[in-house]
């Protein structure tokens, strides 16, 4: 006689026990639409071999890199979770995916993650540096054109890595460390030696048995907060693949150290960094280097070339001119070493470069952009300008 409410007990208990575990579970979309306007001018003084020339048209991700993503995960208590983001990278302009056409190009890892001690994350995945440095330029790592970090700092510059185990520890004391390993990083690669450029499609397309005949890449960085004032400093080392590179060419690497004062009314960022043996990401522009269409020469790829040896200045200034808008300025400055002026095929000199921008946020979510920019001896070629404007609107969901 009782079987009935102690059913009914039991489906009650069995509900209630099913909406807590859907409770503990989370999915969310979101995603950034970026587009612009933007003319760009190149000159060149009659002593070089450079035609001068300009570019107008739209822009896709003046500001930011358009994409849609999908981040979520479920509590497995005790302050662990599981978690996941898939990213991709799309052309709002024609509508197509970038990062090699991938379906997920930005990022797709799968991580567990504790409160009191970090996380553990696996798949595709950015390099500390494109992470830590995010927060030190008043223009981002990969961001407003030629402004971008990354034309001075190549791996700085939205450095996306295939097959990486990655590990960051939480905030301790102000002290924050990561720490990640490439197993086959998949980026575009070239190896310059007698002024060829060989394309390696295994290094893009591959993950071989033997880890040596892959391309990998050690990514570290560290961050320190104390109120106002933020520090952080970043290795990347790229070890080429032994089957192409034949021992002819050593590790790529970044090193990069860099700080941040706000003072309320004005926050001063500064970095320093040295790039040995290669040319990484937006970097490779500095080189003037031409690669084919498939070769993207400002996001996650990598030319090894024994001669790089570029020491990196910035100097960064942001002003918040009122609650919705801010004012940003910045200087840069490549300056290849003397060896390697030495041995250039070309005359070859410090490329500077100056940034302006401006930001008005419509709202949370809707802003317009601004940005202007001088360079002189671009691409380090002696005698060569570039110069560019652009008006974006910026939403993000």
């Amino acid at each position: 006689m009782h079987s009935v409410p102690l059913f009914r007990i039991a489906l009650l208990l069995l509900l209630c026990f099913a909406g807590f575990a859907q409770a503990q579970s989370y999915m969310s979309i979101y995603g950034t639409l970026d587009m612009g306007i933007s003319l760009g001018q190149t000159s060149a003084s009659s002593a070089i071999n450079y035609s001068g020339g300009s570019n107008f048209g739209l822009i896709s991700g003046g500001q930011s890199d358009n994409r849609v993503g999908f981040r979520g995960g479920e509590d497995l208590g005790g302050g662990t979770w599981v978690n996941f983001t898939l990213e991709n990278a799309i052309n709002l302009g024609n509508g197509t995916l970038d990062q090699g056409e991938r379906m997920f190009g930005r990022q797709a890892w799968l991580g567990i993650e504790n409160k009191s001690l970090g996380y553990l994350r696996f798949g595709r995945q950015r390099n500390f540096s494109d992470i830590y440095l995010s927060e030190l330029t008043p223009f981002g790592p990969g961001d407003f054109s030629q402004a971008s970090m990354g034309v001075s700092f190549g791996s700085a510059h939205a450095e996306r890595l295939s097959n990486t185990i990655k590990i960051e520890t939480v905030m301790m004391d102000g002290f924050r460390v990561g720490l990640g390993y490439s197993f086959s990083a998949q980026m575009p690669s070239a190896y310059a030696q007698g002024g060829a450029l060989p394309m390696t499609p295994g290094d893009t397309e591959n993950y071989n048995y033997q880890t040596k005949n892959n391309m990998r890449v050690v990514t570290t960085g560290v961050q320190y907060y104390n109120g106002p004032l933020y520090l952080t400093a970043t290795y990347d080392a790229f070890y080429p693949n032994a089957e192409t590179a034949q021992g002819n060419f050593k590790p790529a690497t970044s090193t990069i150290l860099g700080g941040m004062y706000d003072f309320n009314l004005l926050k001063v960022s500064a970095a320093y960094g040295l790039t040995k043996n290669g040319w990484m990401n937006a970097l490779q522009t500095v080189d003037g280097l031409v690669q084919n269409s498939s070769f993207d020469n400002t996001n996650s790829s990598i030319v090894f070339d024994n001669q790089v040896s570029i020491n990196s200045y910035l100097i960064g200034l942001t002003l918040p001119t009122n609650e919705a808008s801010d004012l940003y300025v910045s200087w840069q400055m490549g300056k290849p070493s003397s060896e390697m002026q030495q041995n250039s095929a070309l005359t070859i000199a410090a490329q500077s470069v100056f940034s302006l921008g401006y930001s008005y946020k419509f709202t949370a979510l809707t802003n317009m952009y601004i940005f202007a920019g001088y360079a002189s001896n671009y691409s380090l070629v002696e005698g060569l300008t570039n110069s560019t404007v652009g008006v974006g609107v910026r939403h993000r969901f």
